[in-house]
């Protein structure tokens, strides 16, 4: 590794224990997040929109934070408050720090990594906040899989697909998609291959999944994108397709920090597949006749800034309806399911109160069908489905847009 910054602050490397006062650059730094007193992160927060808990927003964190620092909180009462998170961004982007004063004072809002360190110095010292267990069950299931290259590859079946050796292009696909929705990813191998892209995809993926932080293991976390990014290189890979938004995020802002500037270029499916429809290799030309709505990833509208491709490819698509919501506007919804799966395990009766609510907002919008882009999205949302009752049909951009081309 270049760089072993795991945190993007320098304060927060070291560990929270019980009855060890914070240091004082840490305290401080909490202070001056917390010194604007705008609040303007609650009103984004979905966690805090179901709940009306201040304690559950960065304010309310980084006050217990202070507390702790002047012997007034303890450390191991942190778990209740730090678990309502969905690592969701939408306070980062929506904090003044972060718009005005970052550049100059260098006090920008960095939630997730803030309730990645709590969660993860909580576990390193045995505090067992709710949630931590299934976390822990979850990287348990995920190690297990990702060593397992049969299954890991089985979404492969028949595609005739180049499985590792050098290629320029790849096409990536973690534990998740390869598993869980594996329609998809077969889809998006068909569409390239439609096309005529010559691409490759790895023997297995080792990476995919945030919950290493929750655990106290983000050493963990830093071995599996190392192990990822060494078999990219080894394939001599220029360019990277991503398919899962969550991978995305981690390949765009946390692997650079931590690893350096990557030696190729990553790219979401859905970019790359607009270049295609733009270059005139992929034609959507079978009409598609239904009222849709998108629904945008946390991971790639709020974290990555990444909404256009997927808007571009639904607006190409002959016979959609499509009602266009504002990006800006989808900052105050989370499907529930988070980038980590600690407060969906956690609680998952708030999970569903998020998720259904944006259920309901699509429902008011009178269109028949969400388009989604993101498989974590899917599982929530036909989870929240089953339970409540409520009925939309959900579909991802890729499946429509195969079914528009022909594959």
């Amino acid at each position: 590794m270049s760089n072993e910054k795991v945190f993007s602050k320098d304060s927060y490397n070291f560990q929270l224990k019980s009855g060890v006062k914070p240091p004082l650059e840490f305290a401080l730094d909490n202070y001056l997040t917390f010194a604007c007193r705008h609040k303007f992160c609650r009103e984004v927060c979905p966690v805090y929109q179901a709940t009306g808990n201040e304690g559950y927003i960065p304010y309310g964190f980084h006050t217990s934070l202070l507390a702790l620092y002047k012997g007034i909180a303890k450390f191991e009462e942190l778990g209740e408050m730090f678990v309502n998170c969905l690592y969701c961004g939408a306070c980062q982007i929506r904090c003044p720090n972060t718009l005005f004063m970052g550049d100059f004072y260098k006090v920008t809002l960095t939630t997730i990594d803030l309730v990645r360190k709590i969660r993860g110095d909580l576990a390193k010292s045995g505090v067992v906040y709710l949630g931590l267990e299934d976390a822990k069950k979850e990287v348990e299931n995920h190690l297990s899989t990702v060593d397992n290259k049969d299954v890991m590859l089985k979404w492969t079946s028949d595609l005739n697909l180049q499985i590792g050796g050098k290629k320029d292009i790849v096409l990536y696909v973690s534990r998740f998609m390869a598993t869980q929705d594996t329609k998809t990813a077969r889809l998006c191998a068909k569409l390239l291959q439609k096309a005529g892209v010559d691409f490759a995809v790895m023997p297995t993926t080792y990476a995919g999944i945030s919950e290493p932080f929750d655990i106290g293991r983000e050493d963990l976390f830093v071995q599996l994108a190392k192990q990822d990014i060494d078999m990219l290189k080894e394939m001599e890979a220029k360019i990277v397709i991503i398919t899962d938004p969550h991978d995305y995020f981690y390949f765009k802002r946390d692997y650079p920090k931590i690893f350096g500037d990557l030696p190729f270029d990553i790219v979401f499916i859905t970019e790359f597949l607009w270049r295609l429809i733009e270059d005139g290799k992929l034609k959507p030309v079978n009409e598609i006749k239904k009222k849709v709505a998108f629904h945008d990833p946390c991971t790639l509208n709020k974290l990555t800034g990444h909404w256009e491709s997927p808007r571009k490819i639904i607006s190409n698509i002959p016979g959609i309806e499509f009602i266009n919501e504002n990006h800006i506007d989808q900052w105050y919804y989370c499907c529930g399911n988070g980038v980590s799966i600690t407060l969906r395990k956690a609680k998952p009766k708030l999970a569903q109160e998020i998720g259904l609510k944006r259920l309901t907002r699509v429902n008011d919008l009178g269109v028949s069908t969400l388009v989604l882009a993101c498989p974590h999205c899917w599982d929530h949302f036909t989870e929240i489905e089953t339970k409540t009752g409520i009925r939309i049909e959900l579909i991802n951009v890729i499946e429509l847009l195969a079914k528009s081309v022909g594959v």
